[in-house]
């Protein structure tokens, strides 16, 4: 474990449910959270047997059926360690070993503490989305609930299931996906990723002197 990573950092990032990576400016994965370990048997991701000192693109390289993959990858990178963005995020088209062709939402942000400066260190949180559609899978249908008790002379509501904690959607194949996903889904939306004023705020003090909203 690299010095500059105290154990309460390290706690907190084991504490997190989500896949995390810290990785330095250089590329290289300085330490991986217990979530990740687990993801990585899920699917088969690498055969890595110690995470620290790999280079993330080589982790990414082998995996990705995205051509412009590595691009947007290197491209993240640069915006997040030259300061050009605070938070970013792509969707990758993934090969995974076990549950075959997947898109995954990649979000990376710098790592900040008293020690640690946002040109140094970032965290990379991966999110498995939905099978690729490369797979020739379609699209997954949303598991509607009725209303038993609605009244039958009454326009029926539907209800879609959603996650009350992480609000990911639930498909009739018992899988969850994104809110993105699902507005991408059935209005043909497109997203990009910021952050708003009050997340800066609470998540990042040091950069809401100089917000302009």
């Amino acid at each position: 474990m690299p010095d500059s990573l105290s154990f309460a950092i390290t706690q907190s990032l084991n504490a997190l449910k989500h896949n995390v990576l810290v990785i330095s400016s250089n590329g290289v994965i300085r330490f991986a959270n217990d979530h990740w370990e687990d993801f990585n048997q899920l699917y088969g991701f690498s055969d890595a047997a110690d995470w620290l000192e790999l280079n993330v693109l080589e982790l990414f390289r082998e995996r990705l059926a995205d051509p412009d993959g590595m691009m947007k990858l290197e491209q993240l990178l640069r915006d997040i360690f030259q300061e050009t963005r605070l938070v970013s995020g792509i969707e990758l088209d993934i090969l995974t070993m076990n549950r075959g062709s997947r898109i995954f939402h990649l979000e990376l942000f710098p790592l900040i503490t008293e020690q640690i400066t946002t040109s140094q260190t970032a965290i990379l949180n991966l999110r498995d989305i939905g099978p690729s559609a490369s797979t020739g899978e379609l699209p997954c249908p949303i598991h509607v609930i009725r209303n038993p008790s609605a009244v039958h002379t009454q326009p029926r509501t539907p209800l879609i299931p959603i996650c009350a904690a992480c609000k990911s959607v639930r498909n009739i194949q018992e899988e969850w996906i994104s809110i993105e996903r699902f507005l991408q889904a059935q209005l043909s939306l497109q997203f990009t990723h910021d952050i708003c004023p009050d997340c800066i705020r609470e998540l990042y003090p040091k950069y809401a002197a100089a917000l302009k909203w």
